[in-house]
């Protein structure tokens, strides 16, 4: 796996891949998708979906250019196609030169369990920092967006956000993966379940 965090947001888009292929999967392609495409043509690797955990503008900047050079299809939560409506996006003056909202070719939807060539994932709906915002899971690795970070949370301030949301999805979703499971947010570094119900201080656990 690599890790690919952007100098304006600090977002974080991962290239995943079994070790004896060239087969991948690129999560959250943010505004710097420059240097992952660089890395895949370095390393001949074929990407078989574009997966995108929600539809803010930090972690699908790249999908447009990703998708022009790869063809993968992106694969989202229809729930957040409203926030890639052209209107909104439009103001944004950090937008990627040629950006334009995209359409969703795999349609995500609660506990589907996915195949891609040889990578196998689940996907779980956990609303709260948008109404469309999901989780990837592949075996104990949870590529978790924005909704649970290293002694954090997503915030819940902008349009499609809902503490309360996010909170059961958190408590009754995430916390209830082995607590081993390893946890790779949309931005700072990896962390677990265990050590997020022990020390997050927005959703500690059993409260």
């Amino acid at each position: 796996m690599s890790v690919f965090p952007d100098d304006l947001f600090g977002e974080n888009c991962y290239v995943i891949r079994r070790r004896d292929t060239p087969t991948a999967v690129c999560v959250d392609p943010g505004l710097q998708v420059d240097r992952v495409l660089r890395q895949i043509a370095q390393e001949r690797l074929t990407i078989e979906r574009i997966l995108v955990t929600h539809g803010h503008i930090d972690h699908v900047g790249g999908v447009p250019a990703l998708h022009a050079e790869t063809a993968a299809p992106i694969a989202m939560h229809p729930d957040d196609l409203a926030i890639l409506d052209w209107d909104q996006f439009g103001q944004l003056p950090f937008l990627p030169p040629g950006f334009a909202p995209f359409e969703i070719d795999t349609p995500l939807v609660h506990d589907a369990a996915l195949t891609f060539a040889d990578i196998s994932l689940r996907v779980l709906h956990t609303p709260g920092h948008t109404e469309g915002s999901v989780c990837f899971l592949f075996g104990l690795d949870c590529f978790a967006g924005d909704t649970l970070f290293q002694r954090g949370i997503g915030r819940t301030d902008l349009p499609g956000g809902d503490m309360q949301k996010i909170v059961f999805s958190i408590r009754n979703l995430l916390y209830r993966l082995p607590q081993k499971t390893v946890v790779y947010p949309g931005h700072g570094p990896s962390t677990s379940i265990e050590e997020e119900m022990l020390l997050n201080p927005f959703v500690p656990a059993g409260r």
